[in-house]
């Protein structure tokens, strides 16, 4: 019996989901970073996010070791960002974009960030459950960065029917 639904892909192709580029850095202060549409809130007792990251990823080994993570939330106008951080082959172009900011998060580890998103949340991994081809790194809230008015009315980019989109508020 085949293991994988073969309608699984094409179904959740129809649901819109955020885009985010989930980044840390490693021992030797190097940014990694990774597009993930698997991101979602666990709680908010305690403050909490769910990230689904491949174990072929790059940004794999550094969040097990780190424990480390900033989730930005994309907007719109930064889908010329995506590009970069959904191929391999683009690995050494992630972190060349002046959007860039590095913060210090709580524990004081610099953490790359996008003052532009439409959220940013810097998390610590509290648990980490292998499934299938992913681990599903469960981390707690340190902080959260909310972007400046004008850029928190720019639209969301979502990833619908296998590639980026925006969303529009519905008029009642």
């Amino acid at each position: 019996m085949n293991q994988s639904s073969p309608g699984l892909k094409e179904a959740m192709r129809n649901v819109p989901s955020s885009v985010a580029l989930v980044t840390s850095r490693d021992e030797q202060g190097q940014p990694h970073g990774m597009a993930a549409s698997t991101v979602i809130s666990v709680s908010v007792d305690p403050p909490s996010m769910l990230v689904a990251v491949n174990r072929t990823a790059g940004l794999y080994p550094v969040v097990q070791a780190t424990k480390q993570l900033c989730i930005n939330f994309l907007a719109q106008h930064q889908e010329h960002l995506l590009e970069a951080f959904s191929r391999s082959d683009m690995r050494a172009q992630r972190f060349t974009s002046p959007d860039w900011a590095d913060v210090h998060s709580p524990n004081s580890r610099r953490l790359p960030w996008l003052p532009c998103a439409r959220a940013v949340v810097f998390a610590e991994v509290d648990q980490a459950v292998p499934y299938g081809t992913h681990t599903l790194f469960i981390a707690r809230v340190q902080e959260v960065a909310l972007p400046k008015e004008d850029a928190a009315q720019r639209p969301p980019l979502v990833w619908l029917g296998g590639r980026s989109a925006s969303l529009a508020p519905a008029t009642v």
